[in-house]
């Protein structure tokens, strides 16, 4: 099997990375093979390598679509329209909820430990969140909406946290609490960061 007749590059890449995101879910990122990979794609692992040259490479890939999926669908919401702290509000209410993304970012940790390629792809992508909360408070702030006497970094730190936690918390499979009781939590912590 190579390139699969009738799919461009952009196709090809996406159903590896959909089968890649899949199969390091289920085997974690050591157990991973690029044969298995290629087997779920229905392609050759020389395709794979043509795309990326190495299984960490897949792996930053993979990481890298899914959590911006998720940011883009936040982003995107009709619930964030209102200012900055609606956003993180929003973003905190959905915490509960299990996310498809906990196995495989749980994999992505417990790699980093043993593996410098996968640390540096998780450093890499929880900093870029990190900076788009602090973009958002320092712009929360100068709209007037976030209180000044919050620090952006240390505000983005403690959202990144609990956005971390909960998928460490979904991964190994607590159950959720009651949305509506998280809701009003998170509603309450965020009316912390509010300019009164």
């Amino acid at each position: 099997m190579g390139r699969v007749a009738g799919l461009t590059a952009e196709e090809t890449r996406e159903r590896v990375l959909d089968a890649a995101a899949a199969v390091f879910a289920e085997q974690g990122y050591e157990g991973a093979r690029v044969a298995a990979i290629a087997k779920q794609a229905g392609l050759s692992v020389g395709a794979i390598y043509n795309h990326w040259p190495s299984k960490a490479d897949l792996l930053a890939a993979v990481v890298e679509r899914t959590t911006s999926d998720e940011l883009m669908q936040l982003f995107t919401s009709g619930a964030t329209s209102d200012g900055v702290l609606d956003i993180i509000a929003t973003m905190g209410r959905v915490l509960d909820e299990r996310p498809p993304v906990a196995p495989l970012l749980a994999e992505v940790a417990l790699a980093a430990r043993r593996d410098p390629e996968s640390a540096e792809v998780l450093r890499r992508e929880v900093a870029a969140h990190e900076a788009v909360l602090v973009d958002l408070f320092r712009f929360g702030q100068s709209a007037g909406d976030v209180d000044h006497g919050v620090s952006p970094e240390v505000g983005a730190r403690y959202c990144l946290m609990l956005g971390l936690g909960s998928l460490l918390v979904r991964a190994i499979g607590l159950p959720s609490t009651p949305h509506d009781d998280w809701a009003s939590l998170i509603d309450r912590l965020v009316d912390g960061f509010r300019t009164t």
